[in-house]
């Protein structure tokens, strides 16, 4: 089946040809990266180098609206589409002429290197058939025709390949005249020029194949003013002395040389560091064999590898290999070796291994595993010559492998994340709308898989803005994103996926590593054990060292967690976690010489940290003011309400009366809410003491009155004292006669 785009020749859609400039230049440079976005600006530079003109833009247009009319009338379809600044074409595997031709000269080298010369030959003729004469042929631009030497390249390598097939299969005589042909257009192949003595030799003619050797050998001198190569000599001197061989050995068939990386993303950006020093190391013969990319799911791992694999490819000339860890070590090195030409596989493990690291010993070979989880994955990979190199990327924190270097890699800051925007979408949608840009950035946590989704969103529809992706944003997680988080999850333990969800349930921005206890109703150590795994796994972050460590869940996976949480059995967790911050407050208050008040549940818990009780409030502050809000939200106002009382204390010790008056006016709500009575009493009466503090005296006197009718009335002793003494120290600092009295008595 003819492909229905066709670049091995003059330009083509199906039958018909594309004859003006600018679409020529235009959809060259498309197919050229097919299936890829091509920006703006490599399209102006292909159409008018460095000075293009005003209309420059709107002529790129045009022609993409011709190219869209030709195609409908060639019978394929819509193929171009916009992607941010720039347009891609999208095709399917066997629709361009030049994709094919590659995939059958990929079968051929593998045929060859199998042993199958017969089969070789039918993939390498029928790749060399689709050529119809110089590639792109007429197709005026200085960057087109830089790719076309390229792929012209390809082909003369293709024919190499292909007389090396036929020689095996004695065809030496149906060939001699094609390769005496394809040794006047390049003499200076010396492959080429082995062949050709090859054949003639073998055909009986010894006389022209010494005098073939005698012409490049003088073209050599004369030209470059070197010998022909250790290889040439050689057979040259075997022809010489009646010793050549009947079989041909040509120097460039002894294996294939895989090229498996995946495609590299159109827009990089955000880790230009990370990438300069990650190949200054694969570059360095003196350097780590081993790089290892880590970081939480979707910041951008596999592009930073891909993109460092792509521009450092023509340092490893004898290939590429890429695999995921998500199969089996046993199923990847099968893959290695079959790509590096290998037929006769071992069935074991082991024994894959050791023939993979014989094969690569001697070659450059750049190798690119993903998603490890173990070392126990990666260790039989690790080349055993400083020729080769691995990078691996893994989400675990790990053991460092010994004769590896780690390049930890973080979130999107802010104008990262922007700049993604910008390539993706365009730079004047992103400057129309920056606060909602902004927004999206932070509502994708600077993760670069949920941005470039979101940006993908946004820019397969025009008629939306940014406002419309932040509203969308903020109502559901991306399914990509959702897989990317669920990838670490199925290998945690029941107890470290337990709490995952219960601490996607927190108010908190952070927290401290004794939160994992009541969480799970288990013991410090092994609560500490769960929490340590999620770490591990990249689900929950690490921030401060020692006394000061604390942990807390990213944006989205704080989504992801909540989502859990729905479908999990609720045994009380949060009612364990309330009194276990009351516990920790009662120790606090303690140790400042405060009593205890309040009735609500405690949970015991380590309280190590509590050696200085006043540092204590202030680092926990702002969790304990989240804790009351949140147990006022989920209605365990007891426990809200207690928590209130202990802040008042504790707060109160520091004059951080803005923390008394939230946490108390909160806890009030709540009570009036529900109907707690004792709740609403006791919120009333420490609002009035800190309005005796602050010398609001007429609002002091009506809380603190109110809160001791209702006092009275529950019957609360204890509380009601308290509310009498406040009482009477109102009516001292507002009655002049008994302040005089006693401060004359």
């Amino acid at each position: 089946m003819t492909p229905s785009f066709r670049m091995l020749g003059l330009l083509q859609v199906r039958s018909a040809r594309v004859t003006a400039r600018r679409q020529q230049v235009v959809l060259a440079m498309l197919l050229l990266n097919a299936n890829r976005v091509v920006p703006l600006e490599s399209l102006l530079d292909a159409l008018w180098g460095g000075t293009p003109p005003a209309t420059a833009r709107a002529q790129i247009q045009t022609s993409i609206s011709a190219l869209r009319r030709l195609f409908v009338t060639a019978g394929v379809g819509e193929r171009i589409r916009v992607r941010g600044l720039g347009y891609t074409i999208e095709l399917a595997p066997a629709e361009l002429d030049l994709h094919v031709f590659e995939d059958l000269v990929s079968r051929g080298r593998a045929e060859l290197a199998a042993a199958k010369p017969e089969a070789a030959r039918e993939a390498f003729r029928s790749a060399l058939a689709l050529w119809r004469g110089e590639p792109l042929t007429g197709v005026d631009s200085g960057t087109v025709r830089a790719n076309q030497v390229r792929i012209a390249e390809r082909r003369v390598e293709a024919f190499e390949d292909c007389f090396d097939a036929e020689l095996q299969l004695g065809l030496h005589n149906e060939i001699v005249g094609e390769i005496s042909t394809m040794v006047e257009e390049f003499p200076l192949r010396e492959r080429f020029v082995g062949q050709l003595m090859t054949a003639l030799h073998r055909c009986g003619r010894r006389v022209e194949a010494l005098a073939a050797y005698r012409a490049v050998r003088q073209t050599f001198v004369d030209e470059l003013g070197l010998e022909p190569g250790d290889e040439l000599r050689r057979l040259h001197q075997d022809i010489l002395n009646g010793h050549a061989e009947p079989a041909s050995k040509p120097a460039a068939s002894t294996g294939s040389v895989p090229r498996m990386l995946p495609a590299r993303v159109p827009y990089f950006t955000g880790s230009g560091a990370v990438l300069m020093a990650l190949r200054a190391q694969l570059t360095d013969d003196q350097g780590p064999l081993v790089a290892v990319i880590t970081g939480r799911g979707g910041v951008g791992k596999s592009t930073v590898a891909v993109e460092a694999a792509h521009s450092l490819a023509k340092q490893f000339p004898d290939g590429q290999l890429y695999a995921r860890m998500t199969e089996n070590l046993a199923d990847v090195l099968e893959r290695f070796l079959l790509a590096l030409g290998f037929t006769a596989i071992p069935a074991d493990v082991e024994g894959r291994a050791a023939l993979y690291r014989s094969a690569i010993a001697d070659r450059r070979v750049l190798t690119i595993v993903e998603d490890v989880d173990d070392l126990a994955q990666i260790r039989s990979l690790v080349p055993c010559a400083a020729s080769s190199r691995l990078i691996m990327t893994t989400r675990a924190r790990i053991a460092q492998l010994p004769g590896s270097s780690v390049f930890e890699l973080d979130v999107l800051r802010g104008q990262d994340g922007i700049e993604l925007l910008s390539a993706m979408v365009g730079r004047d949608r992103v400057w129309a709308e920056m606060a909602e840009a902004g927004q999206v950035v932070d509502l994708c946590g600077g993760l670069q898989l949920a941005l470039s989704r979101a940006a993908s969103m946004l820019a397969a529809r025009p008629h939306w803005t940014f406002a419309h992706l932040v509203a969308r944003l903020r109502d559901d997680l991306d399914p990509q994103v959702r897989a990317s988080f669920q990838r670490g999850f199925a290998a945690l333990s029941e107890a470290s996926r337990k709490l995952f969800a219960r601490l996607g349930s927190l108010e908190t921005a952070s927290f401290a590593s004794w939160v994992a206890a009541p969480l799970l109703d288990l013991d410090t150590v092994t609560a500490a054990d769960a929490l340590e795994g999620l770490v591990d796994a990249r689900l929950v972050d690490v921030t401060g060292s020692g006394v000061g460590t604390r942990y807390r869940l990213h944006k989205l996976a704080r989504i992801h967690a909540r989502e859990l949480l729905a479908v999990q059995d609720n045994d009380g967790y949060l009612s364990r976690l309330f009194g276990a911050w009351l516990a920790l407050a009662d120790e606090a208050r303690l140790r400042q010489g405060f009593g205890t008040r309040g009735d609500a549940s405690r949970w015991p818990v380590e309280t190590a940290a509590l050696a200085d009780p006043t540092g204590w409030y202030g680092q926990e502050r702002a969790a304990l003011l989240d804790t009351v809000r949140h147990a006022a939200s989920v209605d365990a106002v007891e426990h809200c309400w207690n928590l209130a009382v202990a802040i008042a204390d504790l707060a109160g010790a520091q004059r951080m009366f803005g923390d008394w008056r939230d946490s108390n006016e909160c806890a009030l709500r709540a009570a009036l809410r529900i109907g707690d009575r004792l709740g609403e009493a006791a919120m009333q009466y420490l609002l009035g003491e800190l309005d005796l503090r602050e010398h609001r005296y007429a609002e002091a006197s009506a809380r603190i009155g109110l809160a001791l009718g209702m006092f009275d009335r529950l019957g609360e002793i204890g509380w009601q004292e308290l509310a009498e003494r406040s009482l009477a120290v109102v009516d001292w600092a507002t009655t002049p006669h008994l302040r005089h009295a006693e401060l004359a008595g």
